[in-house]
């Protein structure tokens, strides 16, 4: 999937991933379709536990959605511990708040592991209500968000000075980094455990054959392999089974040139409707810092603005949030859009919610 949005976003692209090309017929033990965060991560637990895998995708290697996040990475979801405990009870709220921190511990240890210069970094994380809302929601999600097992508190604002959000609710331990210099030593990894990446590679059609599944190429190239992983944004092997379920959604992000240390290190999230998310990024060596605020989804063809009549996100909108809640004079250097994943119109026992908004990221089931 290509790139979204009016420029491409801060992270830059990845460099130094060994190429390679196919054979008219390929054996595998695992061939995984998409080079995402999803499809390397999958291919990297793989590889080390020495299985023989293949990685393919029609663009480049993190090219598509990953290339797009802000990369926070975090166990505070869209959705709210609160409504997660209410349709699906207490322990699938608590599963979901083990994967999402396990998720972030398996990406602090493979940073460590490899030596990835990607700049990881554990934060705190804080939640709270735009201007003039109750605080009520706060208070649920404190005692739902303690009944799934994190050691959240509430706060009367967060540690800052200049920025007075009123009551929060902090999460610890959370984190963030460079997704695309993250990909770069997770790919090389691959390859140096005996994976092998191969781009430019179209997946047209999946089957099974009885033996192995079987993918089928754009240029008819075939690979087998004992088993097949699709980790591609939106599904490719079956046209119905998610799209008659669940509705596309886009998000926006800005990014900004900031004075380094002007604005606490965190990650910040509201329960506007729709939200916003905001970050820190240490992206070169000029003595500012990148700020990255996140917002404003809505449904693919349904981007009307009710306050000004317009059709289409401004990044306007993402400057104003920053002037209400004063967080800091800054000039826009970057604005992209991406699509957030797929998300459940209605949450469901039998079609559970995911909404993924900041990101396809910690979560690549």
């Amino acid at each position: 999937m290509a790139t979204e949005g009016t420029h491409e976003p801060i992270w830059g692209r990845v460099q130094g991933v060994p190429g390679g090309s196919l054979n008219k017929v390929e054996t595998v033990g695992v061939c995984v379709v998409g080079a995402g965060i999803a499809g390397l991560s999958t291919a990297y637990c793989l590889a080390k536990s020495g299985v023989k895998v293949l990685v393919v995708d029609d663009g480049r290697v993190g090219g598509g959605q990953t290339n797009c996040t802000t990369a926070h990475l975090s166990n505070a979801i869209d959705d709210r511990f609160d409504e997660i405990e209410r349709i699906h009870g207490k322990t699938q709220s608590q599963l979901a708040a083990q994967s999402h921190g396990t998720a972030i511990a398996f990406i602090e240890q493979t940073v460590q592991r490899e030596r990835i210069d990607c700049k990881f970094s554990r934060v705190p994380g804080y939640l709270f209500v735009p201007p003039g809302d109750s605080t009520e929601v706060l208070a649920r999600e404190e005692a739902a968000a303690r009944r799934a097992g994190l050691s959240v508190e509430l706060l009367v604002k967060v540690p800052w000075d200049q920025y007075d959000t009123g009551p929060a609710l902090m999460f610890p331990d959370q984190g963030q980094f460079h997704p695309i210099h993250y990909l770069e030593g997770l790919a090389r990894a691959i390859v140096d455990a005996g994976g092998r990446i191969v781009t430019g590679i179209h997946i047209k059609k999946i089957e099974g054959d009885g033996v192995f599944a079987v993918l089928e190429t754009k240029d008819d190239r075939l690979i087998r392999a004992d088993a097949a992983v699709v980790a591609t944004n939106t599904p490719i092997n079956d046209r119905l089974a998610v799209h008659t379920k669940q509705a596309a959604y886009l998000t926006y992000a800005i990014a900004l040139a900031i004075p380094r240390g002007s604005v606490f290190k965190a990650l910040y999230w509201d329960t506007a409707d729709p939200y916003h998310y905001v970050r820190l990024a240490d992206i070169d060596d000029k003595g500012q810092d990148v700020l990255i605020v996140g917002g404003e989804d809505h449904k693919v063809g349904q981007a009307h603005d009710q306050r000004n009549g317009s059709v289409d996100w401004k990044p306007g909108h993402a400057s104003a949030f920053l002037r209400r809640k004063r967080f800091v004079r800054a000039g826009r250097d970057r604005c992209w859009k991406r699509s957030t994943g797929w998300r459940s119109s209605v949450a469901t026992r039998e079609t559970p919610t995911t909404s993924i908004s900041r990101p396809a990221i910690p979560v690549w089931a």
